[in-house]
């Protein structure tokens, strides 16, 4: 006591630091009720996957790849080698296509990734190697960061808890807008796809917004699929859920524009703005109603 009484502004300092620590990492918070650690689509307690993807729109060949680079993605494991039939391929195209497709269904099942962002190939006397990129390399830092997006979470959480469905995707949509920046320097930054940047950083691209969307809504009890696809270019967006039909949601544009006054800054929750988006894999989706219900 007599150290803390002499060093008043070092006992400052440490109150501070212990508060900020309490606040981000470790004050308690209730947890994502839908989260199974025993399930095998289990990555981390920020959001519970149900495989849809996987369960039912992959082939056996598919399921392979899938659960081989979701494993070495989930434990840093960067490098994959493959050989042609490995997989089924008869050829270099068709298995690139399989991997393609593969990746897909990665990041639309599991936006909770923290560390995986995409791939990268190299084809060489019927061999395929693969080299998974990932946002960082060290999983005390993915440990660290989730702690601080639960709590983020948690938040969000308690802010919208008396909202209505309607009011609850129009703060997302808010959120994400007023709260980020789009990378335009570092577009394809492995980073940048990932919900890390999002929470952490404030600073990401489309595919780090739609993940990150996914997982809060999730969390706040909304029905929500990410989806890749093309827009003006390759493009990830959201499919939310609300009295049983299903619109598009596009946060990048709340963020891109950031000016809640500006009149094209709702066009992402506008179905008549992004009705023209093409999805990369429809059949893995419900049928997209164009009414705009969100904004009119």
């Amino acid at each position: 006591m007599r150290f803390f009484r002499r060093h008043k502004i070092v006992t400052l300092i440490l109150l501070m630091v212990s508060f900020i620590i309490y606040q981000n990492y470790t004050i308690i918070i209730e947890e994502n009720p839908k989260v199974d650690k025993t399930d095998s689509q289990y990555v981390n307690n920020l959001y519970m996957s149900d495989g849809r993807i996987y369960n039912n729109y992959l082939n056996k060949q598919e399921k392979k790849l899938y659960r081989l680079m979701l494993e070495k993605a989930k434990n840093y494991q960067s490098k994959i080698n493959m050989n042609l039939t490995d997989f089924g391929c008869t050829d270099y195209n068709e298995c690139f296509s399989l991997i393609n497709k593969v990746h897909d269904a990665i990041i639309a099942d599991h936006p909770e990734l923290l560390n995986y962002a995409t791939y990268v190939g190299i084809y060489e006397n019927d061999q395929i190697t693969l080299n998974l990129k990932f946002a960082f390399n060290l999983k005390l830092q993915e440990t660290i960061s989730i702690l601080r997006i639960e709590r983020l979470i948690s938040q969000i959480k308690y802010r919208t808890k008396d909202m209505t469905d309607l009011e609850k995707i129009k703060y997302v949509y808010d959120w994400m807008g007023q709260n980020n920046t789009y990378d335009s320097l570092f577009t394809y930054a492995s980073k940048n796809q990932s919900i890390y940047n999002v929470f952490m950083r404030k600073n990401a691209v489309c595919a780090g917004f739609a993940k990150a969307s996914q997982v809060i809504f999730q969390n706040i009890g909304i029905t929500s699929y990410g989806v890749t696809g093309v827009s003006t270019d390759n493009h990830m967006w959201n499919i939310i859920k609300y009295k049983d039909k299903y619109y598009y949601y596009d946060s990048t544009v709340a963020v891109s524009i950031k000016d809640k006054n500006d009149p094209h800054y709702y066009d992402g929750l506008k179905q008549t703005e992004i009705s023209y988006y093409t999805m990369d894999y429809p059949e893995w989706y419900p049928k997209i109603t164009q009414e705009n219900v969100f904004m009119k």
